[in-house]
């Protein structure tokens, strides 16, 4: 897939949220998509990859939720850890490139905009499991010479995206008339937020790109939990109040904005979706017909 030149390519977790606008778009392109989930019935811990005619695997399989990983931290290891291994070591004896795709992994941020060479420090399981796959990433790279590049997505959003992530939560909550407020746990927290469709150009670029490496996805801007509830409210056409009415999460991180300099310099992406457009489309799709 260098180049933009057209390839067959093998996404891992086709079937998810970034996976079915990946496909879509790499379809678009003129790509041939082999498409692999567990939906599906493809378990990347125990399942051959179909790699033959394969130029380049975007691997995206992985269990997701932070709070589910708490209950859960061995299973989350298994699939993202060690099913990103035998990914990698079928990659190898195939010779076929790997686009691993990771996540926020540095934890409380000691200085911001957070580049990738800040320091890890995985404050749950979820990005602990996400930080074992990218050693595995790194040694499959150095030892075997694997063509391995990662990126580290911030907060995604979008149309489409589970009710479980905060977007859509909060958009659910602003558009059903039986709610009279927006409840939400934590009011202050700050992410740094990305539209899906710039996500899945990032991607598609770094797949591209002569250049291997590291490199983070996001705005480069960051927006409080109540700054995202107001603007939902704000495009809903309710005036219902927004409310916290929990506790702070196990290691919460107060505030985390993506340093981008480093896709822009070696790709040339540019997130095109501000916040507020952004946003737009997601309450507009999820308005009742």
């Amino acid at each position: 897939m260098r180049h933009a030149e057209k390839g067959r390519v093998l996404v891992t977790g086709a079937s998810g949220f970034i996976g079915r606008h990946l496909c879509t778009q790499l379809s678009r392109l003129g790509h041939e998509v082999v498409a692999v989930s567990r939906s599906g019935g493809f378990d990347i811990t125990s399942d051959t990859l179909p790699l033959q005619g394969v130029t380049q695997v975007i691997h995206l399989a992985a269990r997701t939720s932070v709070p589910a990983s708490w209950q859960e931290p061995v299973a989350f290891h298994w699939v993202n850890a060690h099913g990103t291994l035998r990914l990698l070591e079928q990659c190898r004896s195939a010779a076929c490139p790997v686009l691993h795709v990771s996540a926020y992994i540095y934890g409380r941020p000691e200085r911001m905009p957070i580049a990738e060479d800040a320091p890890i420090a995985a404050n749950n399981p979820y990005a602990f499991s996400k930080f074992a796959a990218e050693q595995a990433c790194g040694f499959y790279s150095e030892h075997w010479g694997l063509p391995v590049s990662i990126v580290r997505p911030f907060n995604v959003y979008g149309p489409g995206q589970d009710s479980r992530f905060l977007i859509p939560f909060i958009v659910e909550q602003a558009l059903d008339p039986a709610r009279e407020r927006i409840e939400l746990l934590d009011l202050a927290p700050r992410r740094d937020y990305i539209y899906i469709s710039d996500l899945i150009d990032a991607i598609i670029a770094v797949a591209q790109a002569a250049e291997r490496g590291t490199f983070n996805i996001g705005s480069g801007t960051s927006d409080s939990v109540a700054e995202v509830a107001s603007k939902v409210a704000a495009l809903a056409g309710t005036h219902k109040p927004v409310v916290a009415v929990g506790v702070p999460r196990q290691n919460e991180i107060a505030d985390v904005r993506a340093d981008i300099s480093r896709i822009r310099q070696v790709t040339g992406w540019e997130p095109r979706v501000s916040l507020d457009e952004g946003l737009r489309r997601v309450v507009e799709m999820a308005r009742p017909c």
